[in-house]
């Protein structure tokens, strides 16, 4: 396991340490903001992409436009891009970072992938053909990581290949399919791992006991067989890629459609562990929605997310990574309470990914400049793109017209219809959680001329581009100082 340190300026392996980690979709403008709040505070923190959806191998990036999906890479910035730009970025300002891979998710599309976002969730199980495809193309995105030399995180999510259908079995098939699924000798090792009760510590000086009965662990060796395979397939292709060079391995089951329970926490890192392989941050869902704030029990967020904590630490000794942490807007964080109760959970050592936020942040700020101005403009015509986009989607039944945008879409008409005002509204839902196509619209020459627009228009104009960086720098200072990030070397 990588050990803490106590790196210099740039890109390391941060090892098992509490730190924040940020998404940098469009690092020209955001590492600036992100990189100036790292440094007020001394946090060494991530930067990173999702592999699934927000970035893509160079090739995939300078493709013929129509080629890949438009869901695929769909910021429009390359891993490599994306990796060396942050690192010599950092390096620059005198602050440690570490590189993340985020979420090389293994699904049956990227459009899939994105719709995991909006809260879809296709309950079907990805085929051997859909398998090795999304193989394929993880190998190539490791490949184009590793080669950056800067990389010290990979995340991992394999939960499309969890068997959901195990959930539901009579207990007699469940024994069934177990003797015919597990060899004897690894079925006998496998069931003696949960013959005890155990108790984790959390902090506080509480504990935290979960018991897996013989029936209970045979129908989670189902349901997670194949994930574990594939996720230790994973793992070891990025220990050949990058040899001798430190990194830490993240496994996430957070975009799930039901929250993760101690239960399967506890199993599914035990058997991961069996493997004989590292786990440093693990992610379990944990209730939170993409881009909303959480508005459950906090006393039951607190004390789930406590027995998770203690369960990961005393079965691997890593932190929990929390996903899905950005709020309704750029400016609420999670929502009131939420941090505080994350803290007590977790004594403070804790993982934290924002992303999208800073986006959504710089098309708000776009929104509100005056009617007439260019940056104005720029915004509407984004807008009005993404709109005529998803319209049409829903109308020829397109791979993103899934229930929650005819609804969304629904509700912008209807708020219009009462209210011309809201028209364009940067926070109206269908646009939240759709925006991000803006970046990936070509032009026959594959120019992608709303990114190149926003690079040029907030680079040329020197008065918005230092309220920006003000604001990108605010919104991540609200995360380190609400998660008490600062000085974490």
């Amino acid at each position: 396991m990588p050990a803490k340190t106590n790196p210099g300026p740039g890109a390391t392996c941060l090892g098992v340490l509490k730190h924040p980690a940020t998404g940098i979709r469009i690092p020209e403008l955001f590492l600036p903001g992100i990189l100036a709040a790292y440094k007020q505070r001394k946090v060494a923190g991530e930067l990173m992409l999702s592999f699934g959806r927000e970035t893509a191998p160079e090739k995939i990036i300078k493709a013929k436009p129509g080629v890949w999906e438009i869901t695929r890479g769909h910021t429009g910035t390359s891993i490599k891009q994306y990796m060396t730009l942050g690192a010599r970025e950092a390096t620059k300002a005198g602050v440690t970072v570490e590189i993340e891979a985020d979420h090389l998710i293994v699904i049956g599309s990227s459009t899939a992938a994105v719709q995991r976002i909006a809260g879809y969730h296709a309950e079907s199980h990805i085929s051997p053909q859909q398998l090795q495809k999304s193989l394929e193309y993880n190998r190539m995105a490791v490949d184009e990581a590793a080669a950056t030399g800067v990389v010290g995180c990979f995340t991992t999510d394999t939960s499309d290949l969890f068997w959901l259908e195990a959930d539901r079995l009579s207990p007699e098939r469940v024994r069934r399919l177990f003797a015919e699924r597990f060899k004897p000798a690894a079925a006998r090792k496998l069931l003696g791992r949960y013959r005890n009760k155990r108790q984790f510590r959390a902090p506080g000086g509480k504990t935290v006991s979960v018991t897996i009965s013989r029936l209970q662990a045979m129908r989670l060796a189902l349901k997670f067989q194949d994930s574990l395979k594939i996720n230790a397939e994973i793992y070891r292709y990025c220990k050949r890629k990058l040899g001798r060079k430190p990194f830490s391995f993240e496994i996430s089951l957070d975009e799930t459609a039901a929250m993760t329970s101690p239960r399967e926490t506890r199993f599914y890192l035990t058997e991961w562990r069996a493997l004989g392989l590292p786990c440093h941050y693990f992610a379990p869902n944990i209730g939170f929605e993409k881009r909303a704030d959480y508005k459950g029990d906090m006393a039951k967020l607190e004390q789930r997310t406590r027995r998770h904590h203690a369960i990961a630490q005393g079965v691997s000794g890593a932190l929990l990574s929390i996903h899905s942490g950005s709020g309704t807007t750029p400016y609420s964080g999670k929502g009131k309470g939420t941090y505080e109760a994350i803290l007590a959970a977790t004594g403070g050592e804790v993982k934290y990914k924002i992303s999208g936020v800073y986006y959504e942040l710089l098309l708000e700020m776009l929104a509100a400049q005056p009617p007439r101005g260019e940056a104005r403009k720029l915004y509407d015509r984004i807008f009005d793109a993404v709109l005529q986009l998803v319209r049409r989607e829903v109308k020829q039944g397109g791979p993103l017209a899934q229930p929650l945008l005819v609804k969304q879409l629904s509700t912008y008409d209807r708020q219009i219809a009462r209210n011309p005002q809201r028209k364009r509204d940067p926070r109206a839902d269908f646009f939240r959680f759709n925006s991000y196509l803006a970046l990936n619209m070509r032009d026959e020459q594959g120019q992608r001329y709303f990114r190149e627009a926003l690079v040029k228009y907030v680079k040329g104009d020197r008065a918005f581009r230092a309220e920006f960086d003000a604001q990108v720098k605010a919104l991540t200072l609200r995360l380190i100082d609400g998660m008490d990030f600062a000085d974490n070397l």
